[in-house]
């Protein structure tokens, strides 16, 4: 005889069966916000590796490292306009405009140009208006022209307009051309005509020193179509220039002195008055490129401890699921197991905010001194 079957194996299954759905449930729950996690990691690791991305002369500069080198170049641009209403203000001295003069192409914490054998179309003769090979002049005897012909003021009478700063290129370094209008509001002693409002470009290189961009002016001509597109050119320095760099000193307009070291004759209450207000412009450009790095070590900090954040939190949730799992299992996986790759990526996020966050004090260290 044939023993009839029971509904216990039947019972058994629906049982199994019921078990199974309520695991599968907890899986896709677990790999739904594993996905929302994963996603949100992957937005955050794109910010963060915007700060170091890498900036290699064979490669694509980053967009970060592109716009921080065209806000440095418009900055220097504007340090030579404050230079030149600098020199032709009245209230300074012939030493002290001799000393700001030497300071933009020499090395010192005011230095515009790259060296001494950067070349500019001269502009002082109100009849040069437009670009000649014959009106290329070295920087030194540029600004001494200057200084010789165009009219004293106590006014600002040079002003830069219409400032358009091109995309950063690579050839053996990065560099931009800044276009601008320039205009001459007072005269030339030597020609009482009027000087014209004319079209001028500049171009700039941009090096990496110490993990920061320094941007200098490497040539100034009229704007022409052959200008504007021609191919950077690395200006040549003097012996003096060569030995400046290399000694941390710099010729004075009377003395050989340190670079930096303000003139030791004793000052008229007038000429120090003059003295702060050139100090005052000329390192207008220094101060926004501190400003602008400052800014981006509080970036930074900001983006490192937010990604620490949220590798802390999404382990402490993680090891709080484990440990619940880990109650009403017997014999449960281990959390390494358990949690993957939610685990993995909240021990990666929390290193890498570590890391950034460490980084943002390095620089923010190098700040202070």
């Amino acid at each position: 005889m044939t023993p009839k079957k029971t509904g216990k194996k039947t019972d058994g299954w629906k049982f199994k069966s019921l078990i199974y759905k309520i695991e599968h449930i907890e899986i896709m729950a677990r790999f739904k916000f594993f996905s929302v996690s994963r996603k949100s990691l992957v937005l955050l690791m794109i910010a963060l590796g915007s700060f170091y991305a890498g900036t290699s002369m064979a490669q694509t500069l980053s967009r970060k490292d592109a716009d921080e080198i065209r806000v440095l170049a418009r900055e220097k641009i504007k340090a030579f306009n404050d230079l030149l209403n600098a020199v032709s203000n009245d209230d300074l001295s012939n030493y002290e405009r001799r000393y700001m003069m030497m300071n933009s192409y020499m090395p010192s914490n005011d230095q515009i140009f790259f060296n001494d054998g950067v070349v500019v179309e001269d502009d002082v003769d109100p009849k040069h208006t437009s670009s000649s090979p014959e009106l290329d002049t070295p920087i030194e005897k540029y600004l001494s022209n200057f200084d010789l012909f165009y009219t004293k003021s106590d006014a600002n009478t040079i002003e830069f307009s219409n400032i358009v700063v091109s995309d950063v290129k690579m050839n053996k370094y990065a560099f931009v051309k800044v276009f601008f209008s320039q205009q001459f509001k007072a005269k030339n002693s030597n020609d009482k005509t009027p000087y014209q409002s004319v079209s001028r470009v500049a171009e700039l290189r941009a090096d990496k020193v110490a993990g920061s961009w320094i941007v200098y002016l490497t040539g100034i001509s009229f704007n022409s179509a052959a200008n504007a597109i021609a191919a950077p050119a690395t200006p040549v320095p003097s012996a003096t220039y060569e030995s400046a760099q290399k000694n941390g000193v710099q010729p004075m307009a009377t003395a050989s002195k340190p670079t930096d070291m303000k003139p030791t004759v004793a000052a008229t209450p007038q000429e120090k008055k003059a003295a702060e207000k050139f100090s005052e412009q000329i390192s207008k450009a220094n101060q926004a490129q501190l400003d602008h790095t400052r800014k981006l070590a509080t970036i930074k900090l900001g983006a490192g401890i937010a990604a620490f954040a949220f590798g802390a939190v999404t382990y402490a949730m993680l090891n709080k699921d484990f440990k619940d799992y880990k109650s009403k299992i017997s014999n449960p996986e281990g959390l390494t197991s358990y949690a993957k790759p939610g685990i993995y990526i909240s021990v990666g996020s929390a290193a890498a905010g570590l890391g950034v966050t460490v980084s943002s004090l390095l620089d923010f260290k190098k700040l202070k001194k």
